[in-house]
């Protein structure tokens, strides 16, 4: 079973390596609020802009990591939810006439791990994958040997040896004393 056990190692170091590959893809997120939206992480602030403000990638958006895009959507879903969750239950609060409000409020309220909800908030923030990280790069097992990227032409002259300086057979130069001598040698 030595065999079954490196094959599931060699899947699963695959599987880890395509995971860290793809945190590394350029995503393309938006911010539908009206202040700017502060991405912390990794001890670094990234900002991404109120949605009428442009910073380069269109009004209210920004190219991040995907794992940064991750971490975003998270948090901004969160803050989408719990904004529209106080509306209503303000609104709620205005009209209520009963008895005891809390038990009425946690009936309103709108929780932060209900799926629909994330689900149209996470449509609208995330605006799609704008690179994926490694793909136009090439194969790592070409070791020592990286692809000759000359032109067809070069790498053939090379292969031929046609770029050395060939030496050229030496004309003889008749005249009448070499001809001359060269009966006389016979």
């Amino acid at each position: 079973m030595p065999d079954a056990e490196e094959a599931r190692r060699k899947r699963s170091d695959l599987i880890k390596r395509e995971m860290e590959r793809r945190s590394n893809d350029e995503v393309l997120v938006y911010n539908p609020t009206t202040e700017p939206f502060p991405i912390k992480y990794g001890g670094y602030t990234h900002i991404v802009p109120e949605a009428k403000h442009d910073a380069g990638y269109g009004p209210g958006q920004l190219i991040v990591t995907r794992y940064l895009a991750m971490h975003y959507c998270k948090h901004m879903i969160d803050k989408l939810i719990i904004h529209e969750s106080a509306l209503k239950l303000s609104e709620a609060r205005r009209k209520y006439k009963g008895n005891f409000w809390p038990e009425e409020e946690e009936r309103l309220a709108l929780r932060t791990n209900n799926p629909e909800l994330r689900s149209k908030y996470l449509k609208e923030i995330w605006k799609g994958v704008k690179r994926k990280f490694g793909l136009d790069e090439g194969p790592d097992d070409l070791g020592n040997n990286p692809p000759d990227k000359r032109p067809m032409d070069e790498q053939l002259l090379e292969s031929l040896n046609l770029d050395e300086p060939v030496e050229e057979p030496k004309e003889e130069v008749v005249t009448p004393q070499s001809e001359f001598a060269k009966e006389v040698s016979e």
